[in-house]
């Protein structure tokens, strides 16, 4: 049963049940299926034989997944951008993706609608309309197994972003082994899911489709709302959550306050983790603030589709001194070790880069035993069937959940005006990276003051997102070299 067969089945069985819950809004099982489908004809009658790949610009809407449910009972896969993504890099996406429509469930910055102006922008009044049309969608327009479900596009090295290809086999092969990690699969009247990551981050695949399937309800967390602390412990309690996904960050940023405990959240059952290490402090306090509730620690890049692997964290794990276990393989996937890099084969492999064959290549390949595997980048080590997370051997970090390249940082400073040189690395406590700082060489001198260092952040933030703008910036005279003439950037790390 394919993923949509898989929605199809709890919409008809849940069709009163609240499917996707925000600040902005609600729908029902049986609202978000009806307004998908009706979207999904107008998209094809508008589309017709364009089976472009659709991009879905928004934040915490409701209407964000019917518009990812349109795109797919169309024909064609959804790329979702969160409006918290830098103007230019927003407006970069939509060009790559190349469909002339844009579902817009927010209003659209001026500047991305001056830089995208050949693009035709769909508004979330005429999505409604579209949506309210009562027009049932066939399904043999659906996309099929091998045909690409959604595409997210991650930091790349050279600058310009990577969009990584999932087809509908292997987010059906995903969701399929996840419903089993935890009770989600055996929940009488589904359960409520916490959506805290925006939906252009791969982690919210985990939380949507997870409860999706299993006739859940989603509790999206917007960002207005979690800068609030007050009004987001509030949100917390309000939802009677059962199911908490989130990055390792943002629960040590909810462990801070007091309340944050079983009383809030007497009905939690699980904590699931992905996206950057989880240190055993953190999962030492979660259970104890909330002794009923399991703690899963999952991993997985972008490109395998969400997770590969899962461990339940016991307190002996917490108590052995050593980093916590990542897990041991879902079935359906083959992890193994090459020149010491991490290799993952298997059925919810990435079918590859989005109009990027070379990078494709680079990453991507057929093994002996003709499975498709993707070459991570990330160092790791088995201990029996268990496997331990070694770092980055790349360039490569996660900071807050988000996979960043630091050579894309860098290209993106050295692109500014003023800039001849520039160097990112990380700050790193305890084996979790916890910020980014820039070394930058200026064309000309300067003070190197406040002033001049918030200029290169402000004009970095034009580019990047929020999350890759470093927290420090440095001006230096010259940057430290190596013996062989490379940036010595284990100096450079020294000095932060």
């Amino acid at each position: 049963m394919l993923i949509l067969e898989m929605i199809r089945s709890a919409a008809f069985a849940s069709g009163e049940r609240i499917a996707v819950h925000s600040n902005s809004g609600e729908l029902s099982y049986q609202e978000l299926w009806r307004k998908s489908d009706s979207l999904a004809v107008w998209l094809d009658r508008e589309l017709k034989s364009d089976r472009t790949p659709v991009v879905v610009y928004g934040h915490k809407s409701p209407m964000m997944l019917v518009c990812f449910l349109a795109c797919v009972k169309s024909g064609r896969a959804y790329c979702p951008i969160d409006t918290s993504m830098a103007d230019e890099r927003t407006a970069d996406i939509i060009e790559t993706v190349g469909n002339r429509l844009v579902l817009a469930t927010e209003e659209m910055p001026e500047s991305i609608k001056a830089a995208t102006a050949k693009f035709s922008i769909v508004t979330a009044d005429e999505i409604e309309t579209a949506a309210a049309a009562g027009e049932e969608c066939e399904k043999n327009l659906w996309v099929r197994k091998g045909d690409v479900f959604y595409i997210i596009f991650t930091s790349g090295s050279s600058g310009k972003p990577k969009g990584v290809k999932i087809s509908a086999g292997n987010l059906t092969s995903f969701v399929g082994w996840f419903v089993g990690v935890g009770d989600s699969r055996k929940a009488k009247s589904g359960g409520i899911f916490l959506n805290q990551a925006p939906f252009s981050f791969d982690l919210s695949v985990m939380d949507t489709y997870t409860c999706l399937a299993t006739g859940g309800t989603l509790w999206c967390l917007d960002e207005k709302t979690r800068k609030d602390t007050k009004a987001m412990l509030k949100y917390l309690k309000d939802g009677r959550l059962n199911y908490w996904v989130s990055t390792p960050s943002f629960a040590e940023l909810c462990l801070a306050e007091q309340d944050f405990d079983e009383k809030l959240m007497p009905d939690i059952r699980y904590f699931y983790f992905c996206g950057e290490t989880l240190p055993a402090d953190t999962a030492g306090r979660l259970m104890e603030r909330f002794p009923k509730a399991k703690v899963i620690n999952t991993y997985g890049p972008t490109e395998t589709t969400v997770a590969v692997t899962s461990v339940e964290i016991t307190e002996a794990m917490v108590r052995s001194g050593r980093p916590l276990p990542i897990g041991r393989t879902k079935e359906g996937t083959r992890i193994f070790l090459r020149e010491g890099e991490l290799v993952i084969s298997g059925d919810t492999v990435s079918m590859g880069y989005y109009k990027d064959p070379m990078k494709t290549e680079k990453s991507f390949f057929m093994t002996d035993d003709y499975e498709w595997a993707y070459r991570t980048g990330d160092a790791g080590s088995f201990d029996s069937e268990m496997l331990y997370y070694g770092g980055r051997i790349d360039g490569q970090v996660k900071l807050h959940g988000y996979r960043i390249e630091l050579g894309d940082i860098e290209s993106n400073l050295l692109k500014l005006p003023g800039v001849s040189g520039a160097a990112v690395v990380a700050k790193r406590e305890g084996g979790q990276v916890k910020s980014l700082a820039a070394f930058i060489k200026p064309k000309e001198q300067n003070d190197g003051g406040f002033e001049e260092r918030q200029k290169i952040r402000r004009q970095l933030k034009e580019r990047l997102p929020e999350y890759m703008v470093p927290k420090k910036v440095v001006f230096v005279d010259d940057m430290p070299l190596t013996a062989n003439g490379k940036i010595d950037r284990r100096r450079l790390e020294a000095q932060i």
